[in-house]
């Protein structure tokens, strides 16, 4: 029997519900349509900026209150930031529904932003910064954003550079804030031990409270800026980079990424990439693990990675590997990929990477986190629920022709791929 359901309330919030009546918990999360692919060059990181202010005290909590409102629930409260989305979450045990709904609608429409503690946040923010750059792994994964991006906005860093956040003052970030966290731009998602209806009624009261509170305007009458049809990067052209770019640090390794051309979220090879992913480098068992670390020993992490936007995608491979190594690594890399232009997969592989990707899917919707995300995601990129068994069909239908053919396509380019080197120099 179906339990997931969908409102949209007067404020023009969309609530999703999945109830899983054998939970204890539940997970919520405020999902805002909006991220670092959103900024103009000047205001870079300003999403992942507030995404730290909102944490900092409202005109009902303080910091501290809100530290120990989750504390008391035994509770866990956190955000992120990606390039089109930013999410605010909670998980909580379901008895405390209502108690969660009232502490992330607070925080979400009734923040102080004091000039004070935008202050203070810069300097832990410029800290973040810094230490993503004295991180390798973070430090090669963001200049290869940029390095093939370029100018696009998919580009931007999400957590801004050092001058643009010097730069942020109360204006720039509420002026920011009003254009894009608005209930029409926002997807609620809740998932465990709930019922819809309660929830909804919540969510609808505590809406109403606090960002009626803080706004002259009807909330029917709220403008959408931030959907992501409006998504900025969207309705830009997106130019990419290829070739090698190498950036110098002092390390003992060399880290590196390879990137092709990818695909789109919505786009139908979305699960064929999925298992041609599993296959490159997404298992210990794949043929990058397999090659690269068990039997030639290049390299102690190797794998690779599918990654989907609104507007645009690519496949990545990553390693960090000795200095004297590094053309070999490269070159056993790339013969890997040119052999799956050469040959198709066979049906064992195939088979064994489809029960990977469908097993590792059912067992990731054990979760009340990951049924929130899925059913956020679902409505965000494809306005629609997508069932269990929707999904485990449609992994089924990808055959070894499917794959030959999105191989061809992504691998095949012209300009070849575009390949991120950081380490201090290469033997």
């Amino acid at each position: 029997m179906r339990q997931v359901y969908k409102d949209i309330l007067d404020s023009g919030a969309t609530v999703i519900t999945e109830r899983k009546s054998y939970f204890d918990s539940i997970a919520i999360g405020f999902w805002v349509k909006t991220g670092s692919a959103n900024e103009p060059s000047d205001i870079n990181g300003i999403s992942h900026f507030i995404e730290h202010m909102l944490f900092k005290g409202t005109k009902k909590r303080s910091y501290l209150d809100i530290d120990k409102e989750i504390d008391i629930m035994g509770g866990a409260l956190n955000a992120f930031t990606g390039n089109e989305l930013t999410c605010f979450y909670t998980k909580v045990l379901a008895k405390n529904y209502e108690r969660a709904i009232d502490l992330l609608t607070d925080i979400m429409f009734n923040s102080l932003f004091s000039a004070s503690e935008i202050e203070k946040e810069k300097s832990v923010v410029l800290q973040e910064i810094m230490g993503a750059q004295d991180d390798p792994y973070d430090y090669v994964h963001d200049l290869f954003y940029k390095d093939f991006y370029g100018n696009s906005l998919y580009g931007n860093p999400i957590l801004g550079t050092a001058e643009t956040i010097r730069g942020f003052d109360r204006d720039k970030i509420i002026k920011y804030f009003n254009e894009y966290y608005i209930p029409k731009n926002i997807i609620v998602s809740v998932a465990g031990n709930i019922d819809h209806n309660k929830v909804v009624e919540s969510i609808d009261k505590f809406i109403k409270k606090f960002y009626k509170e803080n706004n002259n305007a009807e909330l029917n009458n709220s403008i959408i800026l931030g959907n992501l049809d409006n998504l900025t990067v969207v309705n830009k052209k997106i130019s990419k980079n290829y070739g090698e770019f190498f950036h110098c640090k002092e390390l003992e390794q060399i880290h590196f990424v390879i990137g092709f051309d990818g695909i789109k979220k919505t786009d139908k090879e979305y699960y064929i990439m999925e298992i041609l992913n599993t296959v490159l480098g997404g298992s210990v068992s794949s043929r990058l693990f397999q090659e690269v670390r068990e039997k030639k020993g290049l390299a102690y992490s190797i794998y690779s990675n599918s990654v989907f936007h609104k507007a645009d995608g690519y496949l990545s491979i990553y390693a960090g590997v000795a200095n004297d190594k590094f053309n070999t690594a490269k070159n056993v890399i790339l013969d890997i990929v040119n052999e799956l232009g050469e040959n198709k997969i066979s049906e064992d592989d195939i088979l064994n990477a489809k029960k990977h990707v469908s097993d590792s899917f059912l067992l990731g919707i054990e979760s009340s986190n990951n049924l929130m995300t899925r059913n956020a995601l679902n409505e965000i990129y494809y306005k629609k629920y997508i069932s269990k068994n929707q999904v485990l069909k449609k992994i089924e239908a990808v055959n070894g022709d499917l794959i030959f053919s999105l191989v061809k396509k992504i691998f095949s380019g012209k300009k070849g791929p575009l390949i991120t080197i950081l380490g201090k120099d290469i033997q």
